[in-house]
């Protein structure tokens, strides 16, 4: 799961990076995680699950989502179900170029139609661009990609602070931007609640309950699931052993990693490791 701060690589000569992605329930569990960069979602087919700061959402073909800089957010599909979907990953070093007082504002898209109908035109027109085998296609990518850019600050843009169009977060995820960042780093060994509480200069009992509040999960079933996730990815990449798996990941004992895995996907690692291989 990625509970990590993402650092975004663009795609050469583009300033943004497009990614289009076929996922499915069975082996998609992405978690809450933000970035710096805005990122854009187009659904091309079927649904998809989002949370952005803590509002849970269902986008459906043909529509659009906005992720601001730094929201925590997650996107996958529906469950028992399939989702293809375009992300567009923003560059903010090269928005700040056209728009200086980038830190001072932010894109209502949601609330803006006009803006978000161009959009959405751009982005269908950039999906089809994709799938084209033109060795020219990146030259129509990179004018999508600029088109987006424009639409964003001509009809998106409004002020972060004092004014009446200010978008303020359901949620304060501060705390736990600084919890899970803290949580990605150290999960292979033990984190007992009181340690990352005083990361974040909370008492533990205020802690916990803050962080379900804005996960939706408690610190220790976070924490389950993220070794979880790590442990399945190193038996499906290194061929990891069960015990290995476990124990390099941070679970207590194999016996733990085999109970937490039947709690999420109803059967032990190894039938669930099976069941992957056998999907492909």
């Amino acid at each position: 799961m990625n509970y990590k701060y993402e650092i975004i690589n663009y795609d050469k000569n583009i300033p943004a990076k497009i990614m289009n992605l076929n996922l499915s329930s069975e082996t998609h569990k992405t978690e809450l995680h933000w970035h710096r960069e805005p990122e854009l979602v187009y659904v091309t087919d079927g649904a998809a699950e989002c949370n952005r700061n803590g509002e849970s959402l269902i986008i459906e073909k043909g529509e659009i989502l906005f992720f601001s800089s730094e929201d925590v957010h997650l996107v996958r599909p529906v469950l028992g179900t399939t989702v293809n979907l375009i992300c567009i990953q923003l560059s903010y070093e090269y928005m700040r170029m056209f728009c200086r007082p980038l830190d001072s504002v932010i894109f209502d898209v949601e609330n803006r139609p006009e803006g978000k109908a161009k959009i959405i035109e751009v982005v269908t027109e950039l999906t089809k661009i994709n799938k084209a085998t033109d060795d020219y296609a990146p030259l129509m990518q990179i004018s999508c990609v600029n088109k987006i850019y424009y639409l964003l600050m001509k009809y998106c843009i409004c002020p972060r602070r004092g004014s009446n169009s200010l978008i303020i977060p359901k949620r304060d995820f501060s705390y736990a931007k600084t919890a899970i960042a803290y949580i990605n780093e150290n999960f292979k060994r033990e984190i007992p609640l009181n340690e990352i509480a005083s990361i974040v200069n909370l008492s533990p009992s205020y802690f916990s309950k803050y962080f379900k509040n804005v996960t939706q999960v408690s610190f220790s079933e976070y924490l389950a699931n993220l070794r979880l996730e790590n442990a399945i990815q190193d038996m499906l990449t290194k061929n990891s052993t069960v015990s290995s798996a476990a124990i390099e990941n941070g679970f207590a004992n194999v016996k733990s990693f085999i109970t937490q895995c039947k709690r999420i996907y109803d059967c032990t690692p190894a039938q669930y490791k099976k069941k992957l291989l056998n999907s492909d």
